[in-house]
């Protein structure tokens, strides 16, 4: 029997659920011959305030343990559109960046182009579809092409 390839990610999220979080979830998990792990379970205590000192610090923290751990970080533009997300996004980019994860990122649904204040931050990009998206990944891993089982 064949072994899966798994992949750990991260995906970028705007602090809680994000339909694009979820979307991206339910098409990596329908992929055949291939394993996920999602790293990037968005989290949220009530009682926390992300805008307060210890707050903050807890929530950089915590992200970066989602980070390190991972394979690759996978930008979702529409997060990067969310103003009160931005600040976030920026602090997974940081960290991916001091961590040496590679950064893939995906367009708007139904949009082929990433923006390029958006594409900056990308080591690669591709579109929706779940074997690109983990044929670049291997990609900018260094690492042999995804080949999907059928």
């Amino acid at each position: 029997m064949k072994e899966t390839k798994c992949y750990d990610l991260f995906i970028t999220h705007a602090w809680r659920f994000h339909d694009d979080w979820t979307r991206l979830s339910n098409l990596l998990d329908k992929t055949k011959g291939v394993a996920w792990r999602n790293f990037s379970l968005p989290w949220h205590d009530p009682a926390m305030n992300p805008n307060s000192k210890i707050g903050g610090q807890f929530i950089r923290s915590f992200l970066e343990t989602q980070i390190i751990p991972s394979h690759a970080v996978v930008l979702l533009t529409s997060v990067y559109l969310i103003p009160s997300a931005r600040l976030w996004f920026e602090l997974e980019v940081e960290m991916a960046q001091k961590h040496n994860k590679p950064i893939v990122g995906l367009p708007l649904n139904e949009e082929t182009l990433i923006p390029d204040d958006v594409s900056r931050f990308c080591d690669a990009c591709c579109s929706w579809d779940s074997s690109e998206i983990f044929s670049t990944i291997d990609q900018v891993r260094g690492l042999p092409k995804f080949a999907q089982l059928t």
